[in-house]
């Protein structure tokens, strides 16, 4: 996503002045100037939504604009450090943000990455950006920190080793970045797997647990709820873990997924963000729970019409259903990956009792599912074949096979 030069640089003037002029002083143009630009291209954004823009479309777009605001930032705020400004730290995108997959009203989550020695330039020149970005009403959380501070924290906090799994150079001394990636990045990715699986999947279950762990909730959790976003995190994490890999395009040149999988799951992907951006655009505060009031609004936004057969709203929860079952079932299948050729008695083989049965079906706590959208309409014979493994397993039939 590219955004337009006059817009990019709304800061050019101010830093022409910083010799001159101190940041707090320039504080007051700054914020005027920043909310001109968020204005612009968040209005940029949600028009590119409303035209049609896929949710990879979307969230890049939302994702450019973060990024450019803190590089601007930063820029200003270093400008009063000349001997140090630009080289005491790196600022990281990290998690989401990190991942560059923003919707309209993410979180926004950083890092000054710096040395002990220059941690306190770091510390006031973070300070004068967060403080303007909290004045902006941005949603944005940071910390300042060394690699010392970084290992430590990573080994005693889950969530804090995973964020730092997901990161990019934004802005300030990209040198730091590369020594962070050396220092911090592999090792966390290389350290004690093992035990960062079982976390994961044991945090995986407690989510659901309070989520819902079916994807059929009436009002689903797009981003925590089963066949939901962080389902596909979760297995995208413990996969990299496992085969130390960078992202999902090292996972399929370790031939980890095929790039059917890679697809699919980009697709998943692409699907959950567009309705969660609508969510956001509509809401206009920071909710991920389809709730009956937003349903009806998002099958409209999305082309659906009343039928004879069906609601509008009736037609978009079935294809939200099917999408949510085909994402929950890309997602176990790479997480049953990451555990194999480990001792089966921990249980996590066995994975909440999923079972593949061949072909385009598998069984799931005690029942026969399929994850193919429109199996039986493209493949009729296949509900034949249903009936029989269904009969052979002593299984039911799960509502996504009985249609």
């Amino acid at each position: 996503m590219i955004l337009q030069e006059t817009q990019d640089n709304f800061f050019a003037a101010e830093l022409m002045m910083a010799g001159d002029v101190s940041f707090e002083e320039r504080r007051s143009y700054l914020l005027e100037a920043a909310r001109h630009y968020l204005e612009y291209h968040h209005n940029r954004c949600h028009e590119m939504h409303n035209a049609g823009g896929g949710g990879r479309e979307v969230v890049e777009c939302i994702t450019a604009m973060a990024d450019e605001l803190i590089r601007n930032l930063y820029r200003c705020a270093a400008a009063e450090f000349p001997t140090t400004g630009k080289t005491c730290s790196a600022v990281i995108a990290l998690g989401g943000y990190g991942r560059a997959e923003l919707n309209p009203l993410s979180d926004i989550d950083v890092m000054f990455y710096c040395s002990d020695r220059n941690k306190d330039s770091a510390e006031k020149i973070a300070e004068r950006i967060l403080y303007l970005m909290w004045d902006l009403n941005l949603d944005v959380g940071y910390s300042v920190r060394t690699s010392s501070d970084c290992l430590s924290l990573a080994q005693q906090d889950i969530t804090i080793r995973t964020a730092m799994l997901d990161t990019r150079f934004l802005a300030g001394d990209e040198a730091l970045f590369r020594d962070f990636e050396r220092l911090v990045a592999w090792p966390l990715l290389n350290r004690n797997g093992q035990n960062f699986l079982k976390a994961k999947y044991e945090e995986h279950k407690t989510r659901l647990v309070k989520y819902g762990s079916s994807v059929y909730m009436l009002e689903p959790n797009i981003k925590e709820g089963e066949g939901g976003l962080r389902d596909l995190h979760t297995a995208v994490w413990m996969a990299r873990v496992k085969f130390k890999a960078k992202g999902l395009r090292d996972l399929l040149k370790k031939g980890v997924i095929s790039e059917r999988e890679m697809q699919e799951i980009e697709a998943a992907y692409d699907y959950l963000w567009r309705i969660r951006n609508e969510l956001h655009f509509q809401s206009k505060r920071k909710t991920d729970q389809i709730q009956y009031d937003k349903q009806e609004q998002i099958a409209v936004f999305l082309g659906y019409q009343d039928s004879k057969k069906a609601l509008s709203v009736e037609q978009f929860m079935q294809d939200y259903y099917a999408h949510a079952t085909q994402t929950e079932h890309l997602s176990s299948t790479l997480i049953v990956k990451s555990f194999k050729d480990k001792d089966s008695s921990t249980g996590l083989l066995g994975y909440l009792g999923r079972r593949s049965l061949g072909g385009d079906f598998f069984s799931y706590r005690g029942e026969l599912k399929t994850a193919r959208k429109n199996l039986f309409t493209n493949r009729p014979e296949a509900m034949m074949q249903a009936f029989l493994l269904a009969k052979q397993n002593n299984l039911a039939l799960s509502s996504d096979v009985k249609g």
